[in-house]
């Protein structure tokens, strides 16, 4: 009798791939940057260096974190495109598994989940994602995973599932969950301990690309050009001096790049303040989720400032969904996921 293939949970967003499965009882996770280019690498000259050389079609690709000509994968067409698959088996080969057959469950914008017009499932948009990820891909001198088989959630709000379970929130207690990614912002309203689902909302043009890109522009004029990894790097160290001055050709120009990053950060935060406002005026609680959740927390804290506490940015926001979509779609024991999701939530 063969071996059920592995089921893996993958948040595969446009800027990074959080990657959950069980391993020996546990959790395992691991964050997979996306910065692809076209045409290959030569051999890397350490030999403990890894060169990931890919081929889709006719296309070759290779992964280079700090080329200016990286691919660019802020538009919603990354879902459905070779630059997804890139990214999901580039993923799936940083989990230090053995390459072979697996299950995974991925993930689609809010926007292109649901129809806008009833909330209903968009069918084809889901199959479409499903069969992009079960196209072939090559690995120049080296093996990739078999995906056998995908399915498809939507983003954000199966990220607080396991929070609301065991916060005892009332069954009229109205949940805002704001996720903010690299390329989409997504928001949905969860009443009760996700009794149901009272309102989505998506927005394709508001994401942390937008510092993204003013990270980028402002390294340019300072003779730094730099790939979209290392921009997003440099938002997330923006305080490191030590990192920031790595980074940083002209030092003459170091505050200046880093105004212009904070400037963006602000606008960011309170174009996701005023449409969150727009979209839930009034509700009970906040859960803050996604990779630019900690960007815009100062933001929606002003904008809601009545809620208190009750505004919560998740621990591990990025990986918030991964390990909640693992919890409830990849657990060993089907019968034991909600036993699972208590003891994660309660550790």
């Amino acid at each position: 009798m063969s071996k059920a293939p592995l089921k893996i949970a993958i948040d595969d967003g446009s800027t990074n791939v959080k990657v959950c499965w069980y391993q020996g009882g546990k959790i395992k996770s691991v964050i997979s940057p996306n910065s692809f280019r076209k045409d290959w690498k030569s051999a890397a000259l350490r030999a403990e260096t890894k060169v990931y050389n890919y081929q889709v079609g006719t296309t070759k690709y290779t992964f280079d974190a700090t080329s200016d000509k990286a691919l660019s994968t802020t538009h919603i067409d990354y879902q459905y495109d070779d630059q997804n698959l890139l990214a999901v088996h580039h993923a799936l080969l940083q989990t230090g598994l053995q390459p072979q057959p697996v299950e995974i469950v991925v993930t689609l914008p809010i926007t292109e989940y649901y129809n806008a017009d009833d909330c209903q499932k968009n069918e084809a948009k889901i199959e479409r994602k499903r069969q992009n990820l079960l196209r072939k891909i090559t690995l120049n001198k080296g093996e990739v995973f078999d995906i056998v088989d995908v399915k498809v959630m939507p983003e954000s709000l199966p990220a607080v599932l396991s929070t609301l379970l065991s916060a005892n929130v009332h069954e009229f207690t109205k949940s805002l969950v704001i996720d903010l990614g690299g390329t989409t912002l997504d928001m949905g309203i969860v009443v009760g301990e996700y009794d149901d689902v009272s309102g989505i909302y998506g927005n394709n043009e508001i994401g942390v690309c937008m510092v993204t890109d003013a990270a980028r522009k402002a390294l340019a004029a300072a003779d730094s050009d730099a790939s979209y990894l290392v921009s997003n790097e440099l938002i997330k160290n923006r305080h490191d001096d030590e990192f920031v001055e790595a980074v940083l050709n002209d030092l003459s120009k170091k505050e200046i790049v880093l105004e212009k990053i904070e400037t963006k950060i602000a606008e960011l935060g309170s174009q996701v303040a005023f449409e969150a406002k727009k979209f839930a005026k009034h509700p009970h609680r906040i859960y803050l989720v996604g990779g630019g959740a900690a960007l815009i927390e100062p933001a929606i804290r002003e904008a809601y400032a009545t809620l208190g506490d009750k505004i919560q940015l998740m621990d591990d926001a990025q990986l918030a969904l991964a390990k909640e979509m693992c919890l409830y779609h990849t657990a060993p024991d089907t019968e034991s996921a909600a036993q699972h999701a208590e003891a994660e939530a309660v550790a």
